[in-house]
């Protein structure tokens, strides 16, 4: 569900577009209020909404030193102004920063019911493609770590020549130009509790990663409950 944050020191106001609008009902959450930037703020952190709806002029810190600071932490949350007709200067400003949308008070509370759903279908969206691009981030590495594992059998069955080898491992982003390789196996073996091992291969793995690239002569290649094979390349570097 959308989270939105309320940011106005008129409490009327505030009051009427927390009430007036079934925030529920329309697949949104409230997530809270708040009277001027300066409170706001460290709730917003807290609570990470998708929207905030934030007035400009409003005592200690304004909307437009609020929006500053979310768009460098929250990059991501949206932000509604909503301004007095005679704040021009501060609607250029909102641009500048980055601001969603900008509405001029007084609003209707179906108004800013319209508003607010445009930018939660903004929302939404990004959010849809953020899924789909971790899924293909995932699919990838376990795609690429299955053509490292193929090619490693095919190192180890000496199926392909020298010169096939090096080609294929180059287009792998695997460089093993040398004279003299060293290669080591590694498998983890923990009892019969598999929360156990779970627990140990999370770590380990997280080891190997970081060790693999700090390391530009080490080659790991993941061989699934195998282990991992580790192919380590003379460069000629003491």
């Amino acid at each position: 569900m959308i989270k939105v944050f309320l940011v106005e020191d008129e409490i009327v106001m505030r009051e009427g577009i927390r009430n007036n609008i079934a925030w529920e009902q329309e697949g949104l959450n409230f997530a809270g209020e708040a009277s001027d930037g300066e409170l706001a703020y460290p709730m917003i952190r807290q609570c990470r909404p998708d929207i905030i709806i934030t007035d400009i002029r409003m005592p200690f810190m304004d909307g437009l030193e609020l929006s500053r600071l979310v768009r460098q932490e929250l990059p991501e949350t949206k932000i509604i102004i909503l301004s007095g007709y005679d704040e021009f200067e501060y609607a250029k400003e909102a641009i500048k920063i980055g601001v969603t949308d900008y509405l001029v008070k007084p609003i209707a509370p179906v108004k800013l019911l319209e508003a607010v759903k445009r930018v939660a279908k903004v929302v939404e969206e990004e959010r849809q493609q953020r899924e789909y691009l971790e899924t293909y981030k995932r699919d990838s590495i376990e795609s690429a770590k299955l053509e490292r594992c193929r090619y490693f059998d095919t190192l180890v069955k000496g199926t392909q020549s020298a010169a096939e080898s090096i080609r294929n491992g180059r287009e792998l982003g695997l460089e093993l130009m040398s004279s003299k390789y060293n290669l080591l196996l590694f498998q983890i073996f923990v009892g019969d509790d598999n929360d156990e091992y779970s627990e140990v291969q999370n770590t380990v793995s997280a080891a190997i990663e970081d060790m693999a690239d700090r390391s530009v002569n080490v080659t790991v290649i993941e061989r699934g409950i195998e282990g991992w094979a580790f192919i380590l390349v003379e460069t000629g570097q003491k």
